[in-house]
């Protein structure tokens, strides 16, 4: 058994600006220096994720879609990284 077995597939219905901000988190969670980590090279939005449970971040109102809040979680992300470098 794998990790994709243990969490089963999980699909969002993105619009075409929510995929942009996704992908663009995406991507630049990949280039980030991550010390060595295989992890945040392997599994980007994994350590979006981890990076928003850290930093405190708000993803919105609890009753919104998950893609609102995936997107807006990412938009966070990329603001926070743009200002750092």
């Amino acid at each position: 058994m794998d990790d994709d077995d243990f969490m089963g597939e999980i699909e969002f219905d993105l619009s075409p600006e929510q995929q942009k901000i996704v992908s663009c988190a995406i991507t630049l969670a990949s280039e980030i220096d991550g010390s060595g980590d295989e992890f945040v090279n392997t599994n980007p939005l994994i350590s979006i994720m981890q990076w928003w449970a850290l930093s405190g971040a708000k993803a919105g109102k609890p009753a919104e879609a998950p893609e609102v809040t995936l997107a807006e979680i990412c938009r966070q992300f990329v603001l926070a990284h743009a200002k750092a470098q």
